[in-house]
């Protein structure tokens, strides 16, 4: 089983249809989808930062550049119809999409929120992304999203902003064990080397190959394991036959095959228990 743990409802991803045509076509069984830019059919082709700077958590650069176009473009305001949007899709594509819902500051009660939402949805996860808006790990928000999906037993995937971001969700996680935690782009990797931090739900995505060299990528395997690596795509954001390549990056890893089934799916489909 192939699951792509991380795209967006955007580009290939934007209809039903080629969702599904997408999928067949690159043999992958379901995804993870969240919220992209609104209606957008745009797909983005960025450049191999990872192969220049294999070394180097790369996305701190990109991060810069997301926030500030989000900053002028505003497009954080669509987050809760695209959260809308998903779920359409994923009640046209026959299980073939999986939800994780996307909350921002400007969602309010959040818990109200969430709990009504996951009774309507039955998603599977949460998402946070610090680039598309501004708050701290140490905020009241972020610490009422990670509670709620804690207590509803779902993963909380965040796409993180910054290297001290790292060293307070490294603090928070330690104070919370059970909190099924995606750390999004392989980002701080090397802060929790340092810091020596792992536990048993603490996992890493590896999307996209652009900018997660195989060199970083072989560092997370070799500290958390195997089992806590979990395949994405970050699909409309990548290059051309993007899922391919990503797909081809992990099955020419230098490691046994039922590790390579594991980050491909097997792992995704346990933590959501699929």
């Amino acid at each position: 089983m192939i699951i792509d743990g991380h795209s967006h409802a955007c580009g290939k991803f934007l209809t039903a249809e080629s969702i599904v045509k997408t999928l067949d076509n690159s043999g992958v069984d379901k995804v993870v989808l969240v919220p992209g830019e609104l209606n957008s059919k745009s797909e983005y082709s960025l450049p191999n930062l990872a192969t220049i700077f294999p070394k180097r958590n790369v996305v701190k650069a990109t991060n810069y550049m997301t926030k500030f176009v989000m900053k002028l473009t505003g497009k954080v305001k669509d987050i809760p119809a695209g959260n809308e949007y998903v779920y359409d899709l994923k009640t046209k594509t026959d299980n073939r999409v999986i939800q994780f819902i996307w909350i921002t500051t400007g969602i309010r009660n959040t818990s109200e929120y969430l709990d009504r939402k996951l009774a309507d949805w039955n998603f599977k996860g949460v998402k946070l992304h610090q680039c598309w808006e501004t708050y701290p790990i140490d905020s009241d928000f972020f610490r009422s999203v990670a509670e709620w999906t804690e207590k509803n037993d779902l993963p909380l995937f965040i796409h993180l902003y910054s290297d001290n971001d790292v060293r307070q969700l490294i603090d928070y996680k330690k104070e919370h064990p059970k909190l099924k935690l995606i750390v999004a782009h392989l980002f701080g990797l090397e802060l929790f080397i340092k810091y020596d931090f792992k536990d048993d739900n603490l996992y890493f995505d590896t999307s996209t190959l652009q900018l997660t060299s195989t060199e970083r990528l072989m560092n997370a395997i070799r500290f958390v394991g195997a089992d806590k690596i979990l395949f994405g795509t970050d699909t409309p954001y990548g290059a051309k036959d993007n899922i391919r390549k990503n797909i081809n990056r992990i099955n020419n890893l230098d490691i046994p095959s039922k590790d390579k089934d594991l980050i491909l799916g097997l792992n995704m489909k346990r933590l959501l228990k699929l």
